[in-house]
Parts: structure tokens; sequence; C-alpha cells
């Protein structure tokens, strides 16, 4: 397949990842989650989500393919193009997703937050300090209202900053499609055409 198609593909799994990491407070129970994993996902959510989408476009990279050949350019440089395209599709989809969740989770998700972080924090206060204990020389553990409030929904002042990251992890992502992209290129024999013409119905075309 194509960039386009090839990163609309693995962008549907980023949105779906997106979704189940910023809506965390439908589905994940404070109350009936084990501390430790509450306490994990909540620390590590963000990060997980950006790793997973870096993977993803990462990996539609690696697999689409150049739907034609422009005549006088190296498939190298067409393997560079695509890869970074698709995976900026792939960081876009992901982008826009988490937009809109922005602005769903600091208006109508916005009490749901409240109460699931007020549910959350003594869970993540408690193993907290089961782990403290089992250290010679602890660090200071936040109270319940410390982690408490940074559970809080987002405000409308942070949509400025999803728009934000979304350019800063199109750019970062789609940069990671490309070099994918021409590591791949490096591959080509010296024949850059071959892998394209081989194909049923590709031929190389004129673009003048």
């Amino acid at each position: 397949m194509g960039p386009l198609r090839t990163g609309f593909r693995y962008g549907i799994v980023a949105v779906l990842v997106a979704l189940a990491a910023d809506l965390r407070f439908l589905w994940l129970s404070p109350t009936g989650t084990p501390n430790w994993i509450l306490t994990a996902f909540e620390t590590y959510r963000t990060q997980l989500a950006l790793a997973t989408f870096l993977f993803l476009g990462i990996l539609a990279a690696m697999r689409m393919r150049p739907e034609r050949l422009d005549e006088g350019v190296p498939y190298r440089a067409l393997l560079l193009r695509d890869g970074a395209l698709a995976a900026t599709v792939v960081a876009v989809m992901a982008g826009v997703t988490l937009f809109m969740l922005t602005l769903l989770n600091a208006t109508v998700f916005a009490d749901d937050i409240r109460n699931y972080a007020h549910e959350a924090a003594p869970s993540i206060v408690a193993y907290n300090e089961k782990v403290a204990n089992r250290l010679e020389d602890p660090p200071s553990i936040p109270g319940a209202a410390v982690i408490e409030r940074g559970l809080q929904p987002p405000t409308l002042g942070d949509l400025g900053k999803s728009l934000a990251n979304i350019v800063l992890r199109a750019v970062l992502i789609g940069t990671a499609g490309g070099v994918v992209g021409l590591l791949r290129g490096r591959r080509v024999g010296s024949d850059p055409a071959a892998k394209i013409q081989d194909r049923p119905g590709n031929s190389p075309k004129n673009t003048t």
C-alpha cells in the first residue's frame, strides 16, 4: 500500500491507543484495580502512549511501498519521502484525537475525571508507601492531595498546548519514518526502479 493508506491503517491503531489512555477513567476502576497497576499506569501513561505512536509510525514506514515511480527520482528518495509521510499521518491522526479528547475532558468529562482522581489518589499513595518501606533511605512520598491535583482534568487553556504537541509529534514521528525510509533505501540495489517495475501493474511514469 501507498503511504497514505498505510499511515491511515496504523493511524487507526494510534487513535485507539489515544482513546484508551485518555479515557482510562471510563474503564479503569481505581478501587478494583491492583495498586501497582494503577500507579504504573498513571505514572507512565503519557510516555507509553508516545512510545506506541512512535512505534506505529516506524512500523507504517517499514510496511509502506511507493505506489508510483517518478522519472528521475531515485527509489531511495521515494522511500524516504513516503516513509516520512506514512509516519506523519499516524502522528497527525493521534494528535487530532488527543486534541479532541482534551476538549472533551476539559468540559464533558471533567467531573468524571475529578471523581476518578479522588478515588485513585489514596491507592497510589498506599502503593508508594509500601515501596518506600522497603528502602533504606526512602524519598519523601507526596500526599494524596498532591497526587489528586496531578490527576485533575485539563482546562480549555491546555488546547493551545495540545495543538503545539500535534506539530511536535508530527515532526518527531515523521522524522523517524523518514530515517526508516532512508535506511531501507540503502538496501536497494543498482537498479532503484526494480522493486516497483517488477510488481504487476507498475511502470515508470513520466511526470513531465
